[in-house]
């Protein structure tokens, strides 16, 4: 009697399909029928899978997991391998081995070591926390820099063994900046890969993972500690493992592909919106984002000011008058932001409305950049945007060039655009706005949230404007 198919099953995307047949009125697997050395070699991958993988992959993760993961587990080797070298110089530093040392001067040594990356990670989470999320990658990367110059300077331990004591101190408290930084971008790195609210798991098979990398690392470490007997043999190898590790960190970086905006992305998108007239997708803007701090384009290039998010406005106001504030309520009434642009620090200020969304807040900062441009043509102030235009294809910064030769220029002195300018400037910003936010929906781009460095001041200027009218 034929088999006929009745139904199949697969676990996962990539999982093996299984036929349930109809065989003489008995409902049989059809994957029975393959060599039982086949079953039993593939449950075993299934449970290895199981135990690095993510439920449900790879639908169950952004599309840069492997990719990234590839890479991040070519350098936890590196390092775990380096670390086993750096370890055993410290350790002779502080006397083990030596049957002159002193044991308690070696714990207390540990113990101010210990203290002082203590209170180093206090100060970096108060100083820096904030902006851990806005460059994700900078300060991961930045993390793994420190972390091999602290590894450097710890394996250097013998030619300043007087001072060995301050100098744990001080690469203490630079692995306590690599732990807070790494740690955080590597939760913000996760929340971006679990794409279905499974940033626990995936956290936990990242950790899983990173063990057992670790634990092959180490034990590689020790054939390698008693192989490499030689001085000069051994600071080869150190250094190539660092080199790589950099390396594969820097691959591994530059793999993560973030649909959300952080300051160098939106720059990124806006100079390609306002300069050829379309807008990048994704994929090509993690390409060029920068992955060093200090690094990458700068907003104040394209529109000559830097452009502020939230922060307090009372130094702002003393270069406006009580009746320019007063036309500028009316300008922005119907937004969720205001603007007021400081000449002479070179900066606009988006000034946001309590209960703003991730939406406005990119919405202000468009604005802002438009604004800033269009001060900068008033003022005569030379700017590569629009210096590089393309005459003869109309884009944006056309539109907005052309746009600015009905207003009379200043050139005297620096002088914001007047309110009455203000109000039919809004009207232009309102076309661009909406093919600006089509072509971000278009590429794919996620304006429900940001990483957007926002203060915590907000404004209100409507509650006055509604009392007027009563």
């Amino acid at each position: 009697m034929s088999e006929v198919d009745l139904i199949t099953e697969q676990r996962g995307a990539n999982g093996e399909v299984i036929s349930f047949v109809d065989h003489d009125d008995q409902i049989l697997p059809l994957n029975l029928e393959k060599p039982k050395s086949f079953r039993k070699f593939r449950k075993f991958y299934n449970i290895f899978e199981e135990v690095i993988r993510p439920r449900g992959y790879p639908d169950s993760v952004s599309e840069d997991y492997l990719k990234y993961q590839i890479w991040n587990t070519l350098q936890s080797f590196c390092n775990t391998v380096s670390a086993s070298f750096k370890t055993r110089t410290v350790l002779k530093s502080v006397g083990v081995g030596d049957s002159n040392a002193n044991a308690l001067s070696a714990a207390i040594i540990w113990i101010l070591r210990d203290g002082t990356g203590m209170i180093g990670r206090i100060l970096f989470a108060w100083w820096k926390g904030s902006g851990l999320d806005c460059d994700c990658k900078k300060w991961r990367y930045f993390a793994d820099i420190l972390n091999d110059a602290a590894m450097l300077v710890e394996l250097c331990l013998p030619f300043y063994a007087s001072i060995s004591m301050q100098v744990l101190c001080v690469t203490s408290t630079m692995y306590a900046i690599v732990g807070i930084s790494g740690g955080a971008t590597r939760a913000s790195i996760t929340h971006h890969q679990a794409i279905r609210d499974n940033m626990a798991e995936i956290s936990a098979k990242d950790g899983t993972q990173e063990t057992i990398v670790n634990l092959i690392g180490s034990f590689g470490s020790i054939f390698l500690l008693n192989y490499f007997s030689s001085s000069r043999a051994e600071w080869i190898l150190i250094i190539s493992l660092m080199v790589l590790h950099l390396y594969t960190n820097f691959l591994a970086v530059k793999a993560l592909i973030f649909n959300t905006f952080n300051r160098e992305r939106l720059a990124l998108v806006l100079k390609s919106y306002f300069t050829i007239g379309s807008v990048l997708n994704p994929a090509k803007v993690n390409v060029n984002e920068s992955v060093l701090l200090g690094f990458g384009l700068n907003v104040k290039r394209m529109c000559g000011f830097d452009i502020v998010l939230g922060e307090s406005i009372k130094k702002s106001l003393n270069d406006y008058a009580a009746a320019d504030i007063k036309l500028l309520q009316s300008v922005y009434k119907d937004k969720k932001y205001m603007l007021l642009v400081n000449g002479t620090k070179k900066k606009i200020y988006v000034c946001l409305e309590k209960g703003e969304t991730a939406a406005d807040v990119i919405a202000g900062y468009f604005h802002a950049v438009c604004l800033g441009i269009a001060t900068s043509i008033y003022n005569s102030l030379d700017l590569d945007i629009y210096a590089r235009r393309q005459l003869h294809h109309p884009t944006p910064i056309t539109r907005l060039y052309t746009y600015m030769k009905s207003y009379e220029k200043s050139h005297n002195h620096f002088r914001n655009l007047p309110p009455n300018y203000l109000m039919d400037f809004n009207e232009f910003v309102k076309q661009e706005h909406s093919m600006f936010f089509t072509a971000l929906d278009i590429q794919g781009w996620n304006i429900d949230s940001h990483s957007l460095a926002v203060g915590e001041f907000r404004i209100d200027w409507k509650s006055s404007q509604s009392k007027k009218t009563i």
